[in-house]
């Protein structure tokens, strides 16, 4: 990932380095390791045995496939659930396809093919940070290793160098972003509304 990362302008800003790509943001910013100021689970799958549709244990997400553009839905539930992501927490896809991103809705069980970043909330917004990884995707794509399908490891994602805001800014941006997606959700079931209509 070769171009510039950036989510608004103002006069005082700078570039820095993260990991391979350049990151223009304002002077008063930071830039940290994401382990400074998260915490990474790594997913791993429970017995087989232990999975059920009957809603018995844990929501249970082995991978992406169940994701939507910011909360996932899960099919399956856990009865012996062995690695949990709470409630908050950002969802991120660590075996093929790599890199896609949502918010955990409540206590999930995730399985191999996902990692759980929990942030401290004293420091950082979900939200945003939500938005950060959709905005970086491509190099977290470009960080898969593995000739028969791609993955990232807990060492890969330990090592990232993220943007730190001031709490209230980091707030506020992901308000907007939040806002955006919301508008463009209803606009698209305004359309689907009204093709059902058109059809009826």
């Amino acid at each position: 990932m070769s171009s510039e990362v950036q989510f608004y302008r103002e006069e005082n800003f700078k570039v820095v380095e993260a990991d391979g790509f350049k990151l223009e943001i304002p002077e008063e910013w930071e830039v940290v390791r994401l382990t400074s100021i998260a915490n990474i689970i790594m997913g791993q799958f429970p017995p087989s045995k232990t999975y059920n549709e009957e809603g018995k244990g844990l929501p249970f997400l082995q991978g992406k496939a169940e994701f939507g553009k910011i909360y996932p839905n899960p099919k399956l539930y856990c009865s012996n659930p062995i690695k949990i992501a709470e409630k908050g927490d950002i969802l991120i896809s660590v075996r093929a396809p790599v890199g896609d991103v949502n918010i955990a809705p409540y206590k999930l069980c995730i399985g191999r093919g996902l990692a759980s970043i929990r942030f401290s909330n004293d420091v950082a917004d979900t939200e945003y940070y939500f938005y950060y990884f959709r905005q970086i995707k491509p190099y977290i794509e470009n960080l898969g290793k593995g000739s028969t399908f791609k993955a990232v490891t807990k060492n890969d994602l330990d090592g990232l160098k993220i943007p730190l805001p001031p709490l209230e800014e980091q707030k506020k941006i992901a308000h907007v972003l939040m806002s955006i997606d919301k508008a463009i959700e209803a606009v698209d079931e305004a359309i689907k509304q009204a093709e059902r209509i058109k059809k009826g």
